[in-house]
Parts: structure tokens; sequence; C-alpha cells
């Protein structure tokens, strides 16, 4: 539990951003558990009479209320079989802040506390100490998928922003019905199973997302909850800068994976603008009052209380296309690098998002700004619905990038296969199809979710080509889609199975299958949802309850 929660429910707290803190926790549990929780130092366990242990956790570093989580479950800690360099690396950096010579960097500008960015031993610390938990039957995917990940990614992150803002990192494997794919609070990083499954490109991808968030989003947080894409679209953007250095790709190959990842975010973004409300679609709804606290230390959350609000996606995808835009009109460079300043100027602070326009714009060569402005960039990106118009028109001037090249020369066999009548075909003639990586495929599934009809066979072949029930939970997803929109019987399966293992994606499935009026998919819909429901996220719940009576 934690931040997904009001935690003014788990113990008395103030909750608008400003109400900053420090904490310290001791909990008590039965000796079979483990307990982790935002907290400096990894906690081991004391243990009492009868069965029982004590954990005892703090922080000095004054946060959000709101940022703070605990997890208590029979976990198991995932080690690796044999010690790699990576880990010798990592527990050889091992220290906390109270062991540090602050004998400094810069002066900080937050409230005193033991600050990292003071310490020149946490500077140069690529790799902070992680450990990693799971339920013991999800051990032997985390040992193979997730472990070998953690080293690369955390490095990655460092090279890009460096000093890490936390001493170090937990990372726990949470179950089907947790509500997203990931989250991250201070010291400790949640993952969906659903991570776990296919190539390691999903688990990657996220994990990066969620390392970016000690960052963006905890060690500098929007002092305005309205303000999501601060954090959201930060992390976003850097997930892919992340997770190419991670890969240790070539710079052609990084620009080929992150053009096809904007291609994937350009057409999520268009279909969420055509499906949502137009006051949902702006990311700074409350213009010039935006960060305004009443004189009673109130605030309002506009949409708040609005349950659509928890499923869409515009404040990260609109963030990271602005990201974007400014990265590539300033040059890589030239945004990394400030962004390491602005990172060594706000850390430990709460920020609007003129303090990062204003202060972007105030370090970048004058014709680097050419027609840049603070208010231009509200306007055309924070404050307004719908597309923004530098970003329509960049998207209609640019060229597709190689890798969605080959996904639409694919795409075209598969629509000639489909269309060809049933007939036996002599050896040699049937089509030959590419090995697509996960991000291909996605998108080959999205251009065939355009196709009016898509006959059995099709997709019996398309099925077994790419052994979709295999796959990461971003392209089985699409996978389900197509068989929901087509009736493709056969894989109802594959649908069940989705529905009950990956809830934090199976909410818009349950709504295809609705909204079908196919009677066969609507009772498939009705009785997955009464096998999970008892288990499944309240608010999640009450969502698909709502569509399905």
């Amino acid at each position: 539990m934690g931040s997904p929660l009001n935690n003014r429910a788990l113990f008395p707290c103030q909750e608008p951003p400003v109400a900053m803190s420090t904490w310290q926790a001791t909990v008590r549990a039965a000796a079979s558990f483990v307990v982790l929780m935002s907290g400096e130092r990894s906690a081991k366990p004391t243990q009492l009479q009868e069965g029982r242990s004590s954990w005892h956790y703090y922080v000095t570093m004054p946060m959000p209320a709101s940022t703070f989580t605990i997890a208590v479950g029979a976990w198991t800690e995932v080690k690796p079989e044999t010690c790699s360099s990576n880990d010798l690396a990592a527990e050889g950096g091992s220290f906390s802040p109270s062991d540090a010579d602050f004998g400094c960097v810069e002066v900080c500008c937050h409230m005193d506390y033991p600050c990292r960015f003071q310490n020149a031993s946490a500077a140069v610390q690529e790799i902070i100490p992680h450990r990693v938990f799971a339920p013991v039957c999800l051990q032997g995917a985390c040992q193979e998928t997730l472990l070998p990940l953690v080293p690369p990614c955390l490095a990655a992150a460092h090279s890009v922003l460096g000093t890490h803002p936390f001493s170090r990192l937990d990372i726990l494997i949470v179950p089907a019905n947790f509500p997203s794919l990931g989250m991250a609070s201070p010291h400790i990083i949640f993952l969906s199973q659903s991570t776990l499954t296919g190539r390691s490109h999903l688990c990657g991808t996220r994990l990066c997302h969620e390392i970016a968030h000690a960052w963006f989003g905890l060690a500098i947080g929007a002092r305005d909850w309205t303000e999501e894409w601060l954090s959201e679209g930060f992390a976003t953007h850097l997930e892919d800068v992340f997770w190419a250095k991670a890969q240790q790709l070539a710079p052609h190959e990084a620009r080929e994976q992150q053009e096809l990842r904007a291609c994937l975010r350009w057409r999520r973004l268009q279909d969420e603008v055509r499906s949502s409300p137009e006051e949902m679609q702006v990311l700074r709804p409350n213009k010039e009052k935006t960060g305004y606290v009443s004189d009673s230390g109130s605030s309002v959350i506009k949409h708040g209380l609005n349950p659509e609000k928890v499923f869409m996606q515009v404040h990260y995808l609109k963030g990271y296309f602005l990201l974007r835009f400014l990265a590539r009109r300033l040059g890589d460079d030239t945004y990394f690098s400030f962004l390491r300043k602005f990172v060594h100027t706000f850390h430990g602070q709460l920020i609007l998002s003129q303090d990062f326009l204003q202060m972007l714009l105030e370090n970048i060569p004058e014709e680097k700004g050419l027609e840049l402005s603070v208010e231009s960039i509200f306007q055309d990106w924070l404050e307004s619905s719908g597309i923004p118009q530098p970003l329509q028109t960049e998207r209609q001037a640019g060229a597709e990038c190689g890798l969605a090249r080959q996904v639409g020369v694919e795409v075209e066999k598969w629509n000639r296969g489909s269309r060809r009548p049933r007939k036996r075909r002599r050896r040699g003639t049937e089509e030959l199809f590419e090995k697509l990586l996960p991000d291909q495929l996605v998108l080959l599934l999205e251009h065939l979710l355009e196709q009016k009809t898509l006959n059995p066979r099709t997709l019996q072949r398309l099925e077994r080509t790419y052994h979709l029930p295999q796959q990461d939970a971003e392209v089985r997803h699409r996978w389900c889609e197509l068989i929901v929109k087509h009736k493709y019987t056969k894989a109802y399966k594959n649908v069940e199975r989705f529905l009950q293992e990956d809830q934090a994606m199976g909410i818009y499935l349950y709504g295809e299958l609705m909204l079908s009026e196919d009677a066969r998919q609507q009772q498939l819909a009705r009785r997955c949802f009464e096998l999970t429901k008892a288990q499944m996220d309240v608010g999640s719940a009450q969502v698909v309850a709502e569509m399905l009576f």
C-alpha cells in the first residue's frame, strides 16, 4: 500500500505535496513475512518472541507523505545464481548518507538534510546497492529476466542524470491484481508480474521508467498535483534514453528504436484525444492559478475524483512529446547537459512547469531558443486540449523510421494472405515473414486491428508465426484485441488468461468484450470478472463492474 491509495487512511498525515516531512517506522510482523518500506538502510529483521520479527525503517530527506509506501508479504529475496562483477561493484559502493564526507559539489537550495548530491562518493556511484523480492513461484523468472537488467539500467540512468538521489533500491514483484505495471517510491519500486513474461524488453523499459522517477517525481516533485506531466512526461522520455544505453546500442540503433516508440506513442495519443473529454486533455488545467494555495492551506486537484483519469495516458504522452520536441530543437548534448544542471539545482524541491521552462530558456544558446518562450509553450503544449500544433506539424513532415517501414512491408504480406482465396498452394509460394522486435510486433498488430476482416486461417498463422501467447504483455494485449474484434473463438483462452493474469492492462479488454455485443464474449467477460473481482484493486473493480452490469 502507499501512494495509489490515500495515505491518510494508513497514518495521520497531510497529503498536499508542500506538506513534506521525514518518517520512521517500526513494523512487527510474523517471522515468515518480509516488510519492505521507503527507508535509507536495507532493514534486517530483529527476531522477537513467538515467531514474530521487527523491522525498522527511516528517511532523512523530507518528502510528501503521498510518496510513502509499505509492503508486507511472504516474499523471498531473489539472488543471482553466481555473483557477477556488477553485484560486487554494487556491494563495494555501499554506504549511507550518515557515513559520507560531505566535501562538496555546490551549495544545495533545499532544506537541510544529508544530501547525496553533496557527496563525492555518491557522485561516482553508478550502481547503488539493490535487492529484488518476489513470490517463490516467480523466483526463476526474476533470475532470468529482471536481475540481469538492474545493474545496466541503474548505470544508464547515472550516465544521463548523474548522482542517484537515493542510497539504495528494493524492487518488489507485485501480484496480478496490482493496478499498474509499475510504481516508484523512495528506495522501492513495485513491478507487476506481467513485466516478467516474454523477452526482456517490457521489463527493461518499465524498470527504466520507474528508475527515472527517483529524479523526476521523487527527488524533484510537482508543487501542484495537476501537473503530473512533470513526473510522468519526464519518466516516459527518459525511459527510452536509459533503455538504449542499458542495451549498449549504437547511436543509429538507439535512434531507430526511439523513433519506433515515438510512432507507437503518437498512435496512442491520437486514440486518447479522440476518445476522451477535451477538458481531461489539458496538462496545466489550472493555468495561472497552478500552484495556488488558499489562506487556509487547502488546494484543489482538478478532475482528482474523476475515475476515468486513472486510466488516461495523456499526461505521459503529451509530456513526453514536449520533452522530445525540446531535445530535438536544442540537440541531445545541449538538452541533457541542461537537464543535469536542472537536477542539481532543484533536487529536494517542489517545482511548477515555469521553473523548468524558464531555467531551460535561460541556459540555452540564443539561436537554439528562437521562437521559444514560456508563454508559447504553455499555449501550444500545456494549456490546450487536443494535439499540440508543433507536434502535428512534425508528425506530418517526418518520414517513417526504418523499423516502422519494415513493419509496413510485413503488414502488406498479411493483408495479401488474408485476401487470397483458400486453395492448395504450391510449395515455395507461401509468404516468408521477417522476425520482428517486440515494439514492431505491437505496431504490426495495431495495423492489423485497422483491417475490417481477418479470416481465422490468417489469425491462426499469425499466432503460430510470432508465438503470440508467449510474447510480453504489450504484444499479448494487442493479440487479445484482434481475437475479440474478429471473434476468433479458438483463442478465447488467451483472452481469459490475460484478464486474470494481467489485470493492470485487462480493463480495456473488458470494455471491448462488452462493446462487441456478442453474447459469448460478454459471458466470457462476466465469468472472468467473477473469478477475479475479490482480489481486484477496488478502483479497477468498480470501473469494470460499471462496464459489465
